[in-house]
């Protein structure tokens, strides 16, 4: 599938995931005929190397058109055309169009190894752009083959592989949530967790030692499923185990109804917070369950309304319309996981090769995704030392989220 569209270990899922290093695809070689002003003169020649010619760069992107993900990926892609249009529009990165193929993974670990395999192997990708994470076979493909990974989790494992987040604290954790809940008044939480999100339990064990070592006890875990969930029930747990705080990941509305559920019981529960799961769109229709409640969010969130949401917002209405609500999670994503893709490109020069991108972006200790992110973070650094996310509130008529300040909430990874 091609589109000319401006456009170790880690994790899908729950699963850890192996990334790492490159194989060449011989193409042709590049020549410096670019009206950038950094481009060699005309006749000086680079090396060959996979998806470079003299007039484009093009990369794979990975993600899930079909299965259980794929409601996310549309505005996910429409965020990677809107960054890449911006940029081929300014000229390219030193004088190249920049342009992708992709490929389905189908939702599923065997999917992603063979869509990698094909957008590697057929297609001469230069690097591969993911979602939230990339199957475990697939990173260690990626990883014996040196391709640069892109994604979103800093504290993946793996030379070759690349992200902006590190909200969880990777496997350590992070003393951000026990510091929120702390500072809010909370001082026993009951942790909701979902057996059918395969990232609930893991999360849940990192929020746990995150409150504990904030002096939040963890007084019960409540179990959500699908069919025969009664929230009632769950709200009679947290009364009886005399819990002053509800989180979890688990869907938004057993989250909003477990709370409602747990305010109609009189509980005075004074945090209500979910470590993941912001999105504007999810207040379209309201939630009259959420009002109160908090959201911790990697990036900074739409509310801020910075001059780097308006470039978003900008090229989103440019080069992808097809989108017709652009303040969504996924489609902030996709840009700005493209724009680390592309940062990589402008450190590793005219003559970009895998090995030297990957060795080029690790340099970096300051990226910031254009302001998009509450605080710089250091790619250098898999363990990051500190993790900082935004915080939002969902206003008391549950038709908002309202920033809370500062903009920046800060932990330490935790021992």
């Amino acid at each position: 599938m091609r589109t000319g569209s401006a456009g170790g270990r880690r994790r899908m899922a729950a699963a850890g995931v192996a990334l790492a290093t490159v194989l060449p695809v011989l193409l042709a070689g590049c020549f410096g005929g670019s009206t950038d002003e950094s481009a060699p003169s005309p006749g000086a020649a680079c090396a060959a190397e996979a998806g470079v010619t003299p007039e484009e760069i093009r990369f794979g992107v990975l993600y899930p058109d079909t299965g259980s993900g794929s409601q996310l990926s549309r505005a996910f892609r429409a965020g990677i055309d809107a960054r890449l249009g911006a940029v081929n529009a300014a000229g390219g990165v030193h004088g190249r169009q920049v342009h992708y193929d992709w490929r389905d993974d189908e939702s599923t670990s065997d999917g992603s190894l063979r869509a990698a395999r094909h957008l590697v192997d057929r297609s001469g990708a230069f690097a591969v752009v993911g979602t939230s994470g990339i199957g475990a076979e697939a990173a260690s493909y990626l990883a014996e083959q040196g391709v640069p990974a892109i994604g979103q989790d800093l504290t993946a494992a793996g030379e070759n592989t690349f992200g902006y987040s590190n909200m969880l604290g990777g496997d350590l954790g992070t003393s951000v949530f026990g510091a929120f809940a702390r500072s809010h008044g909370a001082t026993r939480a009951v942790i909701l967790r979902a057996e059918v999100i395969p990232t609930s339990g893991h999360i849940g064990e990192r929020l746990a030692r995150s409150l504990r070592a904030g002096a939040v006890e963890v007084v019960d875990t409540v179990d959500w499923t699908p069919a025969g969930f009664d929230p009632a029930a769950a709200a009679e747990r947290v009364r009886a185990a005399g819990a002053d705080m509800i989180t979890g990941v688990v869907p938004v509305q057993a989250f909003a109804d477990v709370l409602a559920a747990t305010r109609a019981a009189g509980v005075p529960v004074k945090v209500a917070m979910q470590p993941v799961g912001y999105d504007p769109v999810l207040l379209d229709r309201r939630k009259p369950g959420l009002a109160g409640s908090f959201f911790l969010v990697d990036f900074v969130p739409f509310e801020a309304a910075t001059p780097a949401h308006r470039r978003y917002l900008d090229a989103m209405a440019r080069y992808a319309p097809q989108i017709e609500r652009p303040e969504q999670t996924t489609g902030l994503v996709g840009w700005m996981t493209a724009d680390l893709f592309l940062r990589g490109l402008t450190e590793a020069g005219q003559c970009p090769t895998r090995a030297g991108y990957i060795a080029a972006l690790r340099e970096i200790r300051n990226y910031d995704a254009d302001g998009l992110l509450p605080a710089p973070v250091d790619l250098a650094a898999k363990n990051a030392p500190r993790a900082c996310v935004s915080v939002v509130r969902v206003s008391q008529a549950a038709d908002a989220f309202q920033v809370q300040m500062p903009m920046a909430l800060c932990g330490d990874t935790l021992g």
